[in-house]
């Protein structure tokens, strides 16, 4: 066989019927993809020979990967071994070229006797740990005692650092009989999953969209390709990526990576969820980082890993951007820049008077950035206290949250997650109760919030978070890579983003 026809990213597929498999199929066909089949998943599988094979000569993957995963190793497979391994001997016949079987299924077997039992079909033996990372050499030993040509390891990441465990397998591995395919599991793990061919892994597991995959951290296969360019990945690869409790879910991969692929500059931006920022701190080092987003909750605490901060980020008490250069890391706040580049474009600050709703993070960057433009800034927040701490820091005027009816403002900032699921039904204040010209809500997921829409019923000017997102990540992408920053390109990734977010 040509190199061409062996794929590195299977789309792993797991459905209750092959014709429900068949829809998920044909929306993802692409014939350098492979196509893992969790047989394990359906629910029928008497007359699964002419069938299978019916399906599979129809879409003709140049690679099919036959899988049967029971329920004492993760899967959904309740019967015998024997009756696994008759499921998986109907998937060779059907046409499959490679068969995985857990570990815990093939210790009673000879290697020999497994060859034999799929031949002509390569054999992969798994071991799957869905609770954590434990020592992989050990786990590595014992697959390897299996006979099998290829071994799969896969367990799940509680934080960052096992991901470090994973490539350092991979690395003490390489280019090594029996191909070795290596990843960790769960939102943590995520970094595994992109960067594992570039650090030796065989292939890769991809899910068939964004709406989650049959492993917990599968990302959809249209990303890993044309956005984090998985294949592309090499030795001079540059990383950046975002780090936050919630990190897997950011739309700023999907951003940068667009930005970084329409310069030609060899980088990738990944998420980096932790719930420790000490995690992430020793995988930074671990992996050369050249920079990277912050986001909650460690804006604040990244400042006692900083060798520099900008003077305006210094005042905020919030970094959201760390560049690392010469093994020094300078920190920034864009947020900040952002909201002065969008409100500036459709009101004079200086002299302007601005409410600004809330009193977090994102309304720190606010204030202070609308502060040091000469407008008049007033803070209302639900906790009435942290509006009036905020507002004293910046000499402003802190207002009880119900908005007093005689307000008159330039522009409304929202500031709140009051807008973002699962608050989309809200709006953070009564637009009719208020005299304004702006409205300016941060949110961006939805695009169209409820209190932009009432704002433009009213003929005000509405501007949605995703413009800030966009000015933001602009001037990260800038400080990182001193490149101007293609923002069209930028905020088109971001829909398509939001548009896979909102179909999940």
């Amino acid at each position: 066989m040509g190199k061409s026809s062996e794929p590195k990213i299977f789309v792993s597929v797991g459905e209750r019927t092959l014709q429900e498999v068949e829809q998920t199929v044909s929306n993802f066909n692409n014939s350098s993809l492979g196509l893992e089949l969790r047989l394990d998943y359906l629910e029928d599988t008497h007359d699964l020979d002419q069938s299978l094979k019916e399906l599979i000569n129809r879409f003709r993957f140049p690679r099919v990967l036959a899988t049967c995963r029971r329920t004492n190793a993760g899967g959904k497979f309740a019967g015998t071994i024997e009756e696994q391994l008759e499921v998986l001997q109907k998937a060779v016949r059907a046409g499959c070229q490679i068969v995985d079987v857990e570990l815990e299924s093939v210790k009673s077997k000879k290697p020999q006797e497994l060859q034999r039992l799929f031949r002509p079909a390569r054999l992969i033996v798994s071991y799957h740990n869905y609770r954590r990372s434990p020592p992989l050499d050990t786990v590595y030993r014992r697959l390897v005692r299996s006979g099998a040509s290829i071994i799969k390891i896969a367990t799940r990441a509680r934080d960052l650092r096992d991901n470090l465990k994973i490539f350092r397998l991979l690395r003490s591995h390489r280019r090594r009989q029996p191909r070795l395919i290596a990843l960790a599991m769960g939102p943590a793990g995520i970094p595994s999953r992109i960067l594992g061919l570039q650090k030796g892994s065989h292939l890769t597991y991809a899910s068939a969209n964004s709406r989650g995959g049959v492993s917990p951290g599968q990302v959809a296969a249209e990303i890993m390709r044309a956005s984090y360019r998985v294949e592309h990945l090499n030795d001079k690869t540059q990383l950046y990526g975002i780090v936050g409790s919630h990190a897997s879910l950011s739309l700023s991969p999907i951003m940068h990576n667009a930005a970084l692929h329409a310069k030609r500059i060899n980088a990738v931006y990944l998420p980096y969820e932790a719930q420790r920022l000490g995690d992430f701190i020793e995988v930074v080092k671990a992996l050369g980082l050249q920079g990277f987003s912050v986001t909650m909750p460690f804006k604040r605490e990244i400042f006692k890993h900083l060798d520099w901060v900008d003077p305006l980020a210094e005042r905020i008490g919030a970094v959201n951007t760390v560049a690392v250069r010469r093994g020094k890391w300078f920190g920034w706040n864009t947020d900040a820049a952002a909201v002065t580049e969008v409100l500036s474009k459709r009101i004079r600050l200086s002299g302007s008077q601005v409410l600004v709703l809330g009193a977090g993070g994102a309304a720190r960057a606010a204030a202070y950035a609308l502060q040091a433009e000469g407008a008049k800034v007033f803070i209302s927040a639900r906790r009435h206290s942290a509006a009036v701490r905020l507002a004293r820091a910046i000499r402003a005027q802190a207002l009880q949250w119900e908005t007093p009816d005689w307000l008159e403002t330039d522009s409304v900032i929202n500031a709140t997650p009051v807008g973002m699921p699962p608050f989309e039904h809200l709006t953070p204040t009564d637009l009719g109760r208020l005299r304004t010209r702006v409205v300016f809500d941060m949110v961006y997921h939805p695009i169209e919030t409820r209190l932009m829409a009432e704002a433009r019923r009213r003929g005000l000017v509405a501007i949605s978070g995703l413009e800030m997102l966009v000015a933001q990540g602009a001037r990260q992408f800038e400080i990182w890579t001193s490149e101007t920053a293609p923002r069209a390109l930028m905020e088109q990734a971001a829909r398509q983003g939001l548009t896979h977010l909102h179909s999940t």
